[in-house]
């Protein structure tokens, strides 16, 4: 067979150097071929029988011994040679750009090496009686400068009769750009990995039309929990508005060419790109659903945007919910009142085109307006906006229904209940909210439906009915109700209590007695424990005598305090934590939760502690990262979090101390298999990973000034150096976007995601009080009144010093040749820092 010429066309191979792909997209882009492949045995009459999708991955342990393999295998139609031979070349595709998902990424060849050097693809179709194998090694292609590979014909494996199989192997050494790549996609955790799978592909293994596994369990397709689409809301304008709206639009028919997809005039017949004759109509359908969750939430509501089964975009907000004028000035439509939203919904837009990532759909592209002017209308949601009268999108619609926040029960569709107190509903407690998700995600009944949850929207409509009593007087017997004191005929005492000095029967509530006047408020004052030192203090006394704590004060180290100024920190938190014991069994399972404090952890009488850990059912463990252990000693929290539960497990297991385990049986050993099994990839940091860790924060601060400054994008612009703006220019090209945008750029912010870490230093310098309170980081940069303007000005001057000082020896790190293992460090703690501090 000839041998297979995979060179790629040079604009491709810049690509491939300078994509900041994520590891997630590269796996995706691998499920996306595999997926266009039953697709396409689907459309060619050839429908598969239980088609499948596994993915194996390697372990952190394997990876660092550079063993292992990352497996992907399909049962779809397999390929010819030359379909191989295609699918092997960076870049190009033969799949049509409405039909399928994998022409519109980064292609096989570019997502495979990515993640290692060496990949092996096997592929067989059902009438063939043999497989054909291929191995691109990129190593070797650099060396022999040659993009030629031998692919050869081999037998099918075992159980294995038609579709692809990818192996990739030997992942890429110490010093290259992809190092580590391979590393940070196995650090997310496989039960991650499966969640964000089911999340992206949800509608697909929703529908049941592919098995997706990794590492022999299923990923679990994502619902929204919205309300049923029986409910619904009245109001005076627009009648019934049902909780969910479903839709099924064709807004145009396009004519293409089949053979380089030109779009036709309909006054033509032939191509003007290519002159083929040869066209199809492409529908620009538009289907799905917008609806209303069951609760409310800061981040997470939106509408998913979905082509081809696959979320493009996750819980878009922009697109729907803010409005520009035609003066280009802002409008957030929704959420009003507060910034808690609830619309949801699952939109189909499989003939708008995706950007080279896969991140967004084309937003200047004609198909994109025509359906956000279908999906949204042409003016702001708002009714007393311009245009809003003639607005009659399913977008506007819902809005007109649910876009406050407003009180619980069927108006409104918020759970609650009655408070006799005040005489209103009230919200159920958000706590109670998380539970029923829970129970909705178990699919529990009642709970996946919304039976159970429509109870308490009826509970907060309900007043209590209170029985009647009959007045005890025989001369008046009239009827009271239940809670009546006093009866109201013939004031009668009802429900009564002895007066503390006449004895007389007076009404429960009675401050006073109604006969002598006496007080019956009783003076009983005990000693009292002071909860910050333990001192026990006289009754007489409102502040302690050892501590000088007013009665009642927390405990700045007690678990109440702590979880009320902490930050859970997710990726540290370890479920159902066990490890090996010196004797072979396993030690018992228990969760370890883990908190970033907000304040210093100091008790009394003594100096800041760097760690608080509270045992029992659960190990609480809450860190004080800028303490010296962290900040001057370097010290990870990785370490500090094992050491922790490594004394829990060394004391709960005394049975093994003193025996024949008895050197076995101690904290370090212990310590070190937590670290081992939990956090193996975080014991290996390399340069090129910290670096790597670095350059993706900083990606993820320009995306988020973009959304920060866009009011203020063409003076922020404006008040670039002429050295930034000339390396603004050559990021952009080196970017492959065209240069002649950056007039459109300067005025929608999209200059920001182009420049470089020390530009972005010098606008926080300038602007930095835009960085704070929820734009960039969630701490406070706000002037406190009760706080002199000189002690705010010193505390707001350090907070900045703080963040610039991490940000400047991140940004020194990116140039740095041969770091000491000190300045690693340094980096590393100061990256985390900023991690944790950040709102995206």
């Amino acid at each position: 067979m000839d041998k297979f010429d995979l060179t790629p066309d040079p604009r491709v191979l810049i690509a491939l150097t300078h994509t900041p792909l994520k590891p997630l997209d590269a796996l995706s882009e691998l499920i996306d071929n595999s997926l266009d492949s039953i697709k396409l045995a689907r459309n060619k009459g050839e429908e598969i029988t239980s088609p499948y999708i596994f993915i194996d991955l390697p372990s952190a342990k394997e990876i660092n011994e550079n063993k292992g393999v990352l497996r992907i295998r399909d049962n779809g139609i397999g390929m010819t040679p030359e379909m191989t031979e295609r699918a092997l070349k960076a870049g190009f595709s033969g799949n049509n750009p409405y039909d399928s998902l994998g022409l519109f990424g980064m292609g096989l060849n570019i997502a495979t090496g990515k993640l290692g050097c060496c990949t092996k693809l096997i592929t067989a179709r059902k009438q063939e009686p043999h497989a054909l194998e291929v191995v691109v090694d990129l190593l070797e292609i650099q060396e022999k400068k040659t993009f030629e590979v031998s692919p050869r014909i081999i037998e099918k494996p075992a159980d294995f009769t038609h579709g692809t199989i990818i192996e990739i192997y030997n992942w890429w050494p110490d010093g290259n750009s992809n190092c580590g790549f391979i590393k940070k996609l196995i650090s997310y955790g496989r039960p991650k990995i499966r969640k964000e799978i089911g999340r992206r592909y949800a509608t697909i293994l929703r529908n049941g039309n592919v098995r997706l596994n990794v590492s022999d369990e299923a990923c679990p397709s994502f619902e929204h929990c919205v309300w049923n689409d029986g409910r619904f809301v009245e109001r005076q304008k627009h009648g019934k508005i049902y909780a969910v709206q479903k839709f099924s639009e064709t807004v145009k028919q396009q004519t293409r060419c089949t053979q380089c997809y030109a779009l036709i005039p309909d006054d033509k017949s032939e191509c003007q790109a290519c002159g083929s004759a040869s066209h199809r109509s492409i529908e620009e359908k538009i289907h799905g659903w917008i609806g209303i969750q069951r609760y409310d939430h800061a981040s997470d509501f939106g509408i998913d945007l979905i082509r081809n089964g696959r979320t493009i975009r996750k819980f878009e907000k922009a697109a729907f919910f803010e409005f520009a004028d035609e003066f280009g000035e802002t409008i957030k439509d929704y959420p009003i009142d507060s910034q808690y939203g609830r619309i949801v919904g699952e939109v189909h837009l499989d003939h708008v085109p995706v950007d080279f990532m896969k991140q967004h759909f084309q937003t200047s592209s004609p198909e994109w307006s025509r359906a956000m002017s279908f999906l949204r209308g042409e003016s702001s949601l708002q009714p007393k906006k311009p245009g809003a009268d003639k607005n009659t999108s399913p977008v506007y619609k819902l809005y007109q229904g649910y876009r406050k926040v407003r009180e619980p029960g069927r108006k409104d569709m918020y759970m609650g209940s009655w408070d006799e107190d005040k005489g209103r509903p009230q919200r159920i407690d958000r706590k109670k909210e998380v539970e029923f998700l829970e129970r909705f995600n178990k699919r529990q009944p009642g709970y996946y439906d919304d039976a159970e949850w429509w109870k308490l929207v009826e509970q907060a409509d309900t007043k209590p009915v209170q029985e009647l009593v009959t007045c005890p007087n025989p001369d008046c017997e009239s009827q009271n109700l239940a809670s009546a004191e006093v009866c109201a005929i013939c004031q009668e005492v009802l429900i009564g209590k002895e007066c503390l000095e006449c004895k007389a029967n007076i009404p429960l509530s009675s401050v006073t007695c109604p006969e002598c006047g006496k007080s019956q408020i009783p003076e009983i004052r005990e000693p009292w424990t002071c909860d910050v030192c333990g001192t026990k203090n006289r009754p007489a006394i409102e502040i302690c005598e050892k501590c000088d704590s007013v009665q009642g004060a927390v405990n700045p180290i007690s678990l109440e305090f702590l979880l009320q100024n902490s930050i859970r920190l997710e990726r540290l938190c370890l479920s159902q934590c066990s490890v090996p014991l010196a004797d072979g069994t396993a030690s018992d399972a228990i969760d370890v939760e883990c908190y970033i404090s907000n304040k210093s952890m100091i008790p009394f009488n003594s100096s800041a502690l760097p760690v608080v850990t509270f045992k029992g059912e659960t190990i609480h463990v809450f860190l004080d990262v800028k303490h010296p252990l962290f900040k001057l000693l370097s010290e990870r929290p990785e370490d500090i979090i094992a050491g922790e539960v490594a004394h829990y497990i060394h004391a709960v297991n005394t049975r093994l101390a003193g025996g024949a385990f008895n050197d076995q049986h101690s904290i370090s050993n212990i310590k070190w298999n937590i670290l081992n099994k939990y956090w193996e990839s975080s014991l290996y940091r390399t340069p090129e990973t910290v670096k790597e860790d670095i350059c993706n924060f900083f990606t993820d601060i320009k995306l988020q000034l973009a959304s920060v400054f866009v009011e203020d994008s063409p003076d922020l612009f404006n008040n670039l150096s002429e050295s930034d703006k000339k390396e603004l220019a050559v990021n952009i090209v080196e970017e492959g976007e065209d240069l002649t945008a950056l007039s459109e750029f300067k005025v929608n912010g999209k200059f920001l995601l182009f420049l470089s870490p020390s530009t972005v230093i010098e606008i926080f310098r300038q602007n930095s009080q835009r960085f704070f309170n929820g734009n960039v980081w969630n701490e406070s940069y706000l002037k406190v009144d009760d706080v002199p303007s000189e002690v705010m000005e010193m505390i707001q001057t350090e907070l900045k010093r703080t963040y610039l000082n991490c940000l400047e020896d991140c940004s020194s790190f990116l140039t740095s040749q041969k770091p000491s293992h000190l300045r690693i460090q340094r980096a590393l703690n100061s990256i985390e820092f900023l991690q944790q501090e950040a709102n995206f």
